[in-house]
């Protein structure tokens, strides 16, 4: 073959290459598939109805993945923000149905009480040195109960209260088709890849979860920078709780159960490893997208609730058999 058409041919099949090495690239071809592949079994999927409904879903438990993302990007882990939602949904509901306060001090409140649950975790697993999982799972059970307990395992209704008038407006409102939770997911997706790539924070966090040892010897206070993840998923957890009562109008204790699984498998299948010092905010929102088109559809194809519990479950263990085999990869490379 003359070498003036080996030269682009061989350029073309680089930069392929050079594509496809990119983490989040890996992700976003099985989407894209898997949507072509729907769309051609049943077309109702990419029914604008259908497209809003699954934005709807996942920029919920989005929100949360955000958190989540920042935490086990240290290596850590946190599986108590679900029923931190839920009790954050009924704590609000409480302050401005049952006390009557108003709009604006319920939500200061509540991020306050969220950010103080999240740095108490925080402070366990630094200061404490309890692991995380054990520390997360004690607040799970903590907030689920305290969430029964405030409401007398009841719903809280809020709407038609006097000063909730411009709340209601806010949740029922339907920006670009969607909603408010969606946008914002989108430009806090944005500003979290900015953070982790282009600012001296970013790069700690990195550091701190791909080698502590090495990080210390850098200077870099590990102990501040786990417990500032904590804060900010702390944050998330609120932002996601006054989204979904502006929405819905009603708190329920019941509200974020089982989401952590959920989004904790979202980063995963996003390129997230789980020990922590690799992934990206595009990856998590690649895995939320994905793993909110399974379950979407999962319910068009009418799917037991049962059985999507089960296919969380594989796709989770999936997550992590292609997360032990990147790294090992990368190590092996390193090598």
């Amino acid at each position: 073959m003359n070498t003036n058409i080996k030269r682009p041919i061989k350029g073309f099949v680089s930069a392929i290459k050079r594509i496809l090495a990119v983490q989040e690239v890996t992700v976003l071809i099985p989407l894209l598939v898997l949507v072509g592949i729907v769309t051609a079994i049943n077309p109702v999927f990419v029914d604008p109805g259908n497209l809003r409904a699954l934005a709807r879903m996942f920029s919920a438990w989005g929100l949360l993945a955000i958190g989540e993302t920042f935490i086990i990007l240290i290596g850590e882990i946190d599986i108590s923000v679900g029923s931190m939602v839920s009790f954050a949904t009924m704590f609000l509901a409480y302050m401005i149905a049952m006390l009557g306060l108003p709009l604006y001090l319920a939500i200061i409140l509540t991020i306050a009480l969220t950010v103080a649950l999240s740095l108490i975790n925080g402070l366990c697993i630094v200061k404490l040195k309890i692991h995380a999982f054990i520390t997360t799972i004690a607040m799970l059970n903590i907030c689920r109960g305290a969430a029964r307990v405030l409401s007398f395992a009841r719903s809280i209704k809020i709407y038609g209260l006097e000063g909730t008038e411009g709340f209601s407006r806010f949740g029922m409102a339907e920006p670009l088709g969607t909603n408010w939770a969606f946008v914002i997911f989108i430009a806090l997706i944005i500003v979290g890849q900015f953070v982790l790539r282009k600012t001296s924070y970013g790069r700690k966090i990195y550091a701190t979860g791909d080698n502590k040892n090495v990080a210390k010897i850098a200077g870099i206070n590990i102990d501040r920078v786990k417990i500032s993840t904590f804060v900010i998923s702390g944050v998330m957890v609120a932002l996601t709780a006054i989204l979904l009562l502006a929405k819905q109008g009603t708190a329920n204790p019941n509200f974020g159960q089982g989401w952590e699984l959920m989004i904790i498998a979202a980063t995963a299948i996003g390129g997230i490893s789980l020990v922590g010092g690799s992934g990206s905010m595009i990856g998590t929102l690649i895995g939320v997208v994905l793993f909110a088109t399974i379950s979407n559809i999962l319910i068009l194809l009418e799917v037991n609730q049962h059985m999507q519990s089960v296919l969380t479950g594989i796709i989770m263990v999936l997550s992590v058999i292609i997360d032990i085999r990147r790294r090992n990869k990368l190590l092996g490379n390193a090598a």
